[in-house]
């Protein structure tokens, strides 16, 4: 009996179907994980206001992403085991809509009233929230420098 294993013209289309489709499909996911809008937060402290030689603390968001996002409300996230959670920067209220290119969102933190958290400064970190309610985290801020706001007790 004899068996043929010529490749027909159907067998050939199957096949160049099934490696343009994968390859749509790979295209297709990548194009969207890169196109997605995401925040970068970042706070610094000890910034000084030259007009009135005030030390501030600046919480900056950058869009990184390749699509436009809306921020919602920028904040300071407060450690466990405090009265309040998130202390809300009055500027990040009216929000802000941030394309892909701008100028990141600067948004000034005073220094009254944080003297409370000086034990656990360090996890006093940057926050901010888009329209969707996607949460954005500063990383965590190194040893030094030690912000000017933050009581050391004599030992």
């Amino acid at each position: 009996m004899y068996v043929s294993h010529a490749i027909t013209l159907s067998d050939l289309a199957a096949i160049l179907g099934m490696g343009l489709g994968t390859a749509g499909f790979v295209m297709g996911l990548l194009s969207y994980l890169r196109d997605r809008p995401k925040l970068k937060v970042t706070l610094n402290w000890n910034m000084v206001n030259p007009q009135t030689n005030e030390k501030i603390g600046v919480l900056t968001v950058t869009n990184v992403g390749r699509r436009p996002i809306y921020i919602g409300a920028a904040a300071l996230t407060v450690p466990k085991g405090f009265e309040h959670t998130h202390l809300v920067l009055a500027e990040s209220i009216p929000g802000k809509q941030l394309s892909e290119g701008d100028a990141p969102a600067k948004f000034r933190v005073n220094h009254d009233g944080l003297e409370k958290y000086s034990k656990k400064w360090r996890d006093v970190r940057g926050y901010a929230e888009d329209s969707t309610g996607k949460k954005y985290v500063s990383k965590k801020l190194p040893k030094s420098p030690v912000p000017s706001w933050v009581k050391i007790k004599d030992q």
